[in-house]
């Protein structure tokens, strides 16, 4: 799973399945404070087809992608 640094926590993401029509869901879960809920961002669905895309995505993309959240809100779309 890919894991980033951010607010002073570590967090993994993880492709969720399908959302809206189009979209899936990146969800990252706080691996280093568990009293930090889950944040999900929305992704058009050609972009990770599997896991494995989302692995391969380069750490400052996948930190984009977090910067966008915002704690268990409504997922920002990335279209």
């Amino acid at each position: 799973m890919t894991a980033i640094k951010a607010s002073n926590d570590t967090w993994t993401a993880e492709l969720g399945g399908p959302g809206r029509e189009g979209f899936r869901a990146v969800v990252f879960h706080c691996t280093s404070n568990g009293q930090r809920p889950y944040r999900v961002a929305e992704v058009p669905a050609e972009r990770f087809a599997s896991q494995d895309d989302l692995e391969r995505l380069p750490e400052n993309e996948l930190r984009e992608l977090f910067e966008g959240t915002t704690s268990m809100g409504v997922p920002r779309s990335y279209d």
